[in-house]
């Protein structure tokens, strides 16, 4: 009896080492090789993301010169933009499922997976590869590479969470919320028009390399004071920065609040003779029944947010507060 206990204890020792030394050969073998690199470590290489799911949605995500473009049609949002990028170049193998897992595990690819596709600038293909559910705790995400039937689950260094939370394909979540990007030295004409305030109207050109300032209106008086170029610059590059709050393209009144008659109209003429038109319409603070809300003076509240609609077909809703920079005046430009 001793003895079967001391022969049955020494065979589960080496039936331990045997497994753990199989463990580590194929690890070493796995993670070095094809199946087990997901990671395209220098982001300069990448081109192009693709990401695509099970029921045809898709993400296409192109670099150009200064942005990434977002379905062929918008400009990404740089901060998720800079996170895709960190995940595609950090991803890494946490460790390989037992096999009693990989039934299930490719199940959920198959099922739910999503295809990422990864391309050099050139075009080339450097990486393809399934990402799906996550683990129990939240912390790994399962991976597999395309031709591969080895799945692992993957994770980033200094990131607690699912990395499958990147690879999101709401295009509206993942557009640039820029209003007006701009670079100055890309400007020909900026305008700003205030109808019910002509004189306050101004706009901003070309004047050989320096900008001038003009009013809008030609019977507008012009300034006697002297231009601040350094101003007129620091006004552009405030104005390229501003953010909206959101798109609202599916508000069912964008048609007859656009018509109506906007507090402020802004175009940009730029030297590839390309255009941008905003109108800023006020929301008025209403009550549940939709009357206006006023003051003890009887005027409406203070205008805190308006609608935005563009010569591009969105409409958006900025807040007035962070917005009050773009709605200068043509005094405001020139100096005693």
């Amino acid at each position: 009896m001793k003895r079967n206990i001391i022969l049955l204890v020494a065979l589960l020792a080496l039936s331990a080492v045997a497994w753990y030394l199989v463990r580590e050969a194929r690890k070493g073998s796995t993670l070095s090789d094809y199946e087990g690199s997901f990671a395209v470590p220098d982001t300069t290489m990448i081109g192009r993301i693709k990401v695509l799911d099970r029921q045809g949605r898709s993400l296409d995500l192109a670099r150009k010169e200064s942005y990434w473009e977002l379905n062929g049609k918008y400009r990404a949002e740089p901060r998720i933009m800079k996170e895709m990028l960190e995940t595609v170049s950090q991803i890494e193998v946490k460790f390989i499922p037992s096999p009693s897992m990989v039934p299930n595990i490719l199940k959920s690819l198959g099922t739910h997976g999503r295809r990422v596709d990864v391309y050099s600038t050139s075009g080339k293909v450097l990486k393809t590869y399934y990402i799906g559910g996550v683990t129990q705790d939240g912390t790994g995400t399962f991976c597999m590479m395309e031709g591969s039937e080895q799945p692992f689950v993957v994770t980033m260094k200094y990131f607690h969470g699912s990395v499958s939370s990147r690879f999101f394909l709401d295009e509206k979540d993942w557009r640039d919320r820029t209003l007006l990007p701009l670079r100055e030295e890309d400007i020909l004409r900026f305008s700003v028009e205030y109808p019910r305030d002509r004189e306050k109207s101004f706009v901003i050109s070309r004047d050989g390399g320096d900008l001038k300032v003009d009013p809008f209106h030609d019977l507008t008086a012009r300034s006697k004071g002297k231009l601040d170029r350094d101003l007129v610059k620091t006004y552009l590059k405030d104005v390229a920065s501003l953010r909206i709050e959101g798109f609202n393209n599916e508000n069912p009144d964008r048609d007859s609040l656009s018509r109506q008659l906007p507090f402020c109209t802004v175009r940009v003429d730029m030297r590839d003779s390309s255009s941008m038109a905003v109108a800023f319409h006020p929301m008025l603070t209403m009550d549940r029944r939709g009357n206006v809300l006023t003051g003890r003076d009887g005027k409406p509240l203070p205008i805190e947010r308006y609608h935005v609609s563009s010569s591009w077909g969105d409409f958006m809703v900025v807040q007035n507060e962070p917005f009050k920079p773009l709605f200068a005046t043509y005094s405001l430009f020139f100096r005693d």
